[in-house]
């Protein structure tokens, strides 16, 4: 009976974590630039865009209009999200807080009750692929599976287990980056589908051949030199369990109950990671409030030059720092205008995400980084994790061009 509860309870919050995902330049470049309104005429999409690269964008033509209707059909909020949507800055942020709060706290309880109702190895048959070649103890698998829903969730349920002492920390350290892959997996859709069927069905192919095989190349890198080269080089030492793992029938019986045993185990995680989260959260809306974040995401493609894309690359990402649909309409404004190849637009957002992206995902996912691993290793974690994305999105948008010359 009471393993039946735990199960109904279990898939609960698992379904809960579906609602929390909807609740979720150089002087090269300026000579760049100049080439390229030099061979632009004063009236065209391209002019007119290149100005306001960063501010939202309408779609011109057929492929634009195509794409945004499909975008509707993939991204409709739901009648609180666009409550909250409308709060002025600070409640609106003092609401993402009480939400990642409360996931944070629910990967902690969901990881202890799995462990300690026993359904924990039932739920880790799914993931012994993963857990074998990182040669990771299987109580991480139940934190791989709900990475697919909630990034925050699984990787509170992993902290959890290292504090108990089921996990070490070069298993804690190799699952965190496991579940970052992982959490893309997620956002395939949304990114894959309203761009693919704009541009055709070839782009579809390609984006998701392309994302799909770096995240799954990288979780196999990761865990491969974890497994043979971190374990060898760090037999014992920093990355030993910092307790040894007690029996959960004995600890039970000590604590007096399942549900009491559960609260003692997890409040001291929990109270350690709300300590972590709260200053790191306003601090990151800070940033946000005064505007570094949006400086940030002007000044990074500024930073990059690519002088093997098409000129037009010089409005498309700075446009996809705004948000990647707006990237994804100046590039079909352009398609529309008979300026850049189906190709070479692909190609394009595929660099740009690699530009723009990390720093939208900073600014979200340091607060949880940091709340769950501290402050030292979530910063490092945080930053590592977004330079190994990107280095393999990079090699695999590469062969794409290869195939594609």
């Amino acid at each position: 009976m009471r393993l039946l509860m735990v199960v109904l309870l279990s898939y609960c919050l698992l379904s809960g974590t579906v609602f929390a995902a909807d609740i979720e330049a150089g002087a090269d470049r300026q000579n760049d630039a100049q080439s390229f309104e030099q061979r632009t005429e004063p009236n065209s999409v391209v002019d007119v865009q290149s100005k306001s690269a960063l501010k939202r964008l309408r779609p011109q033509g057929e492929t634009g209009k195509a794409f945004v209707a499909e975008r509707k059909k993939q991204h409709s909020s739901s009648a609180y999200t666009k409550w909250k949507r409308h709060l002025p800055f600070w409640p609106r942020k003092g609401m993402l807080l009480l939400e990642l709060s409360l996931f944070i706290s629910i990967g902690i309880f969901l990881g202890q009750i799995l462990e300690i109702s026993g359904s924990m190895r039932l739920l880790s048959v799914l993931t012994l692929p993963i857990t074998v070649i990182g040669k990771i103890r299987r109580e991480a698998g139940p934190a791989f599976l709900m990475a697919l829903q909630s990034g925050a969730v699984a990787n509170s349920m992993l902290v959890s287990q290292r504090d108990q002492g089921s996990l070490d920390n070069r298993e804690l350290y190799t699952s965190v980056y496991v579940v970052s892959a992982l959490s893309l997996f997620a956002h395939l859709p949304t990114f894959v589908i309203p761009i693919g069927v704009a541009f055709g069905w070839e782009a579809t192919i390609a984006l998701f051949s392309v994302r799909f095989t770096a995240i799954a190349v990288q979780i196999v890198v990761t865990l491969l030199l974890s497994r043979l080269l971190i374990r060898r080089l760090f037999p014992s030492g920093q990355f030993v369990c910092p307790s040894e793992p007690v029996s959960v029938r004995e600890v039970r019986q000590r604590q007096g109950g399942f549900w009491i045993t559960v609260w003692k185990r997890s409040k001291k995680t929990l109270r350690r990671l709300l300590t972590y989260l709260i200053p790191t959260f306003i601090l990151m809306a800070g940033l946000e409030y005064f505007g570094f974040f949006k400086w940030l995401a002007q000044a990074v493609p500024a930073l990059f030059t690519f002088h093997f894309l098409p000129a037009e690359s010089l409005v498309i990402i700075p446009a996809q720092a705004l948000s990647l649909y707006n990237g994804a309409i100046a590039a079909a404004n352009f398609i529309d205008a008979g300026q850049i190849s189906t190709h070479q637009a692909v190609i394009v957002i595929l660099f740009g995400s690699m530009v723009t992206a990390p720093v939208r995902t900073l600014r979200h996912a340091m607060p949880t980084y940091v709340a769950i691993l501290g402050a030292r290793p979530g910063m490092v974690m945080a930053i590592s994790a977004q330079v190994i994305r990107m280095f393999f999105l990079f090699l695999c948008t590469l062969g794409l061009m290869w195939l594609w010359r």
